[in-house]
């Protein structure tokens, strides 16, 4: 284990070095290392073929992507110097930075950007809905990237940032099983950090990149991540100055008005990037597979309850897939009333009978064992649920095991987790929902939802260039997806990230800030 020196740490937990914040509370002093906190083992460090909340914290320091976008959703380059695009919207052409290299000393090139995107990001990604327009990757010279899109894609140039874009060395991808490669969990970059060691259960170390390709950048030399899965203990440890950020997925909201009072500390939220607490609903097998069923649950679940109790201030009420903040958003949406009595009618009718014990059936729900909220919403959701006669097992699990149980093995009837919906829809919501992307990997379309209209009509508004078109389109899309329930959606919410500002700046300026965070930026005060 890599010791903390005693200039910024001392040994851990004995706060030597410390200075006392105004309001209490004491703060480290040494500004060469950052030091962040997730509450779990990342599962990957691949920001290429993952969306997993912790594993795309903890690996965004190594990665590059073409683009970078900041929280109020301003583009500049990041690998790319400069691009241009078509008149006509078909062809994309980025101009690449000069001498970059990879963190093992090999030089970067289009080479790597084309197969990352055209073998990696476009058919493993999550996300990757949102590369379905480009038609062919070309790399006509090493420092040239050029995409030539089948129609226009007014969304493309948003998700060419580490949503759907970050950059792999294709000398160490090409030709291996992207799932089982080493380099998922020692990864090779060209971002501001390179790794350097991944302790399971205690922490994961960066050094400063001395060859990023942004000239002065970055400032601190190490950045550091602890794994507290305790959500009290990491609030101690932040309070005691052993940290000195907590992203969003790891920050408890009862803690957001303290924290929010409290002198030196700030509270960094992204001004256009939502997320959802959304729960997909496995319609492979009966009784979820009937959509009486499912829609008796949005009948028999308070969902206004459980937003007010377990994000109090924090979250919206979410009506259809898209965020109601979403330009995009069908307004004309009427939310599911809370009414238990048609819940029952809608079960009965289904055919499923209570028993003599009151139950007619089980739902398994599974969640992430640190994940906070879900436990609390699963709690509430039991007593909503059991008088209509179906018995709630809730079903904590590790990281790994979720991810094995629900994702590859499909032995769940809910899971819950946190998901990005933008900066566009077509990068967000689509993946949920569009049945190419019924996949056994995480955050696609894990509910086996197949609707007929819904893909063409995602593949007609990727087409318009006409945004009241593309409204109207989506529009539709939202009203067939709102009425099949294939997913619970509970809320929306923009849960921000905790910084110690009198320590550092430049922390969570990202438009995902808490979660794809590279601190290239970041500087001590």
């Amino acid at each position: 284990m890599q010791g903390f020196s005693t200039t910024r740490r001392g040994i851990l937990g004995l706060g030597a070095g410390l200075a006392a914040l105004s309001d209490g509370s004491v703060q480290a002093a040494d500004p060469k290392r950052i030091i962040g906190v997730i509450e779990e083992d990342p599962p990957f460090f691949n920001l290429a073929i993952s969306s997993g909340i912790s594993g795309s914290v903890a690996s965004a320091p190594c990665y590059s992507a073409l683009l970078r976008m900041n929280a109020e959703g301003a583009l500049s380059g990041d690998l790319a110097e400069r691009w241009e695009i078509s008149p006509d919207g078909l062809v994309y052409t980025f101009h690449l930075r000069d001498n970059v290299q990879w963190h093992d000393g090999r030089p970067f090139t289009s080479a790597d950007a084309q197969y990352s995107l055209g073998e990696l990001n476009s058919k493993l990604n999550p996300y990757r809905g949102a590369l379905k327009s480009v038609d062919s990757f070309e790399a006509p010279d090493p420092r040239t990237l050029i995409l030539r899109l089948k129609n226009p894609q007014a969304s493309l140039i948003t998700s060419l940032g580490n949503f759907c874009g970050a950059i792999l060395p294709r000398h160490l991808w090409e030709g291996t099983n992207p799932s089982s490669n080493p380099h998922n969990k020692n990864p090779i970059g060209t971002g501001p950090y390179k790794f350097v060691s991944f302790a399971p259960g205690d922490r994961i170390t960066y050094a400063k990149n001395p060859n990023y390709h942004v000239p002065g950048r970055p400032v601190f030399d190490e950045v550091i991540f602890r794994i507290i899965p305790d959500p009290a203990a990491r609030m101690a440890a932040f309070t005691r100055g052993e940290i000195d950020m907590v992203y969003s997925a790891a920050l408890p909201a009862t803690e957001i008005p303290r924290l929010s009072r409290t002198r030196g500390v700030a509270l960094r939220a992204s001004r256009i990037q939502l997320s959802s607490y959304m729960a997909y609903i496995n319609l492979r097998n009966a009784p979820y597979s009937d959509v009486r069923v499912r829609q008796a649950l949005m009948h028999a679940i308070d969902r206004t309850f459980i937003r007010n109790s377990v994000l109090p201030g924090l979250a919206q009420n979410q009506i259809g897939p898209l965020a109601t903040s979403s330009p995009l958003h069908n307004a004309a949406l009427v939310d599911y009333a809370l009414d238990p009595a048609k819940a029952n009618q809608l079960l009965d009718e289904a055919g499923f009978a209570k028993g003599a014990d009151g139950m007619r059936f089980p739902l398994r729900y599974l969640f992430g064992a640190a994940d906070l909220p879900a436990r609390k919403m699963g709690e509430i959701m039991a007593q909503n649920l059991a008088p209509v006669g179906i018995r709630v097992v809730l079903t904590p699990l590790d990281r790994g095991t979720l991810i094995q149980r629900a994702y590859a093995n499909n032995d769940f009837d809910m899971v819950i987790s946190t998901f990005a919906l933008g900066p566009d829809p077509d990068v967000g919501v689509e993946r949920f929902y569009n049945s190419n992307n019924i996949l056994p990997v995480q955050a696609v379309n894990n509910s086996a939802y197949r609707n007929a209209e819904v893909d063409r009509l995602f593949d007609e508004q990727r087409v318009q260039t006409d945004p009241v078109q593309r409204k109207a389109i989506y529009g539709r899309i939202q009203e067939i997806v709102w009425r099949d329930v294939p997913t619970m959606l509970f809320c929306t919410y923009s849960l921000p990230g905790a910084v110690r500002e009198t320590f550092a700046t430049g922390v969570f300026d990202t438009v995902d800030l808490p979660l794809r965070e590279d601190f290239a930026y970041a500087q001590p005060r």
